[in-house]
């Protein structure tokens, strides 16, 4: 985009001065839209389940720059998490597949902009739940108030100073700190047969050329 380009798509500085920290405030799309109006404008739509809003407002970004198309992703990506959240937890795998996906085509290739239509469509027929955006924000604002969460006792066991000292070895995390909620329901006897290795091992016995795995989680 030429200096002259830029120019043209900036918004006037008289707009609303609070804003102009973000950059797409200052900015205009191809069709002369603020181009933050456009980005808000499409996750709105999306929220809302309006399929044919959504793709318009992207495709109003996907003209205006290749570096609008990228913020379009972006949000795509976010969308996918903040907005859709449990509702469909495979959104965000869908979304970055379509994301790679469109990087196959050139810009001015019409497939490359099929991409984003399809993860719209995707995002607007989802069912919704924005709970781990809530929980983001809950988390974040307790810390700002001096919030410090405490470490539970479950978590010190063989893999933490403090578990090692009070003698919680591989017994202890097999028995204890490794049982998981929910648990799956499986059809096999795993659990029972490592307990029992675990119950008779004998270091002493261990070959000289056995593989050793690094004990610390790095």
């Amino acid at each position: 985009m030429s200096e002259k380009d830029v120019k043209k798509n900036e918004v006037p500085q008289n707009r609303d001065k609070e804003f102009l920290a973000d950059p797409w405030a200052r900015t205009r799309t191809r069709n002369g839209l603020a181009a933050d109006e456009v980005i808000s404008a499409l996750q709105k739509s999306i929220r809302k389940g309006k399929e044919r809003a959504a793709c318009e407002f992207a495709y109003e970004m996907y003209i205006s720059s290749p570096q609008m198309e990228e913020k379009l992703w972006r949000r795509l990506q976010a969308i996918s998490v903040e907005d859709i959240g449990m509702g469909n937890p495979q959104a965000p795998i869908l979304i970055n597949s379509l994301n790679q996906m469109r990087q196959n085509f050139s810009y001015n290739e019409p497939d490359r902009a099929m991409m984003f239509v399809h993860a719209i469509r995707y995002l607007c027929e989802s069912t919704k739940d924005r709970s781990s955006d809530l929980l983001k924000n809950i988390i974040i604002k307790n810390f700002a108030l001096g919030y410090v969460p405490e470490i539970p006792d479950y978590a010190l066991d063989k893999h933490t100073t403090r578990g090692k000292k009070m003698g919680r070895g591989s017994m202890h995390f097999l028995e204890v700190d490794s049982k998981v909620t929910p648990q799956l329901k499986v059809d096999n006897d795993y659990w029972d047969e490592y307990h029992k290795i675990r119950e008779n091992w004998d270091d002493s016995k261990v070959i000289p050329n056995a593989f050793k795995f690094n004990p610390y989680q790095i």
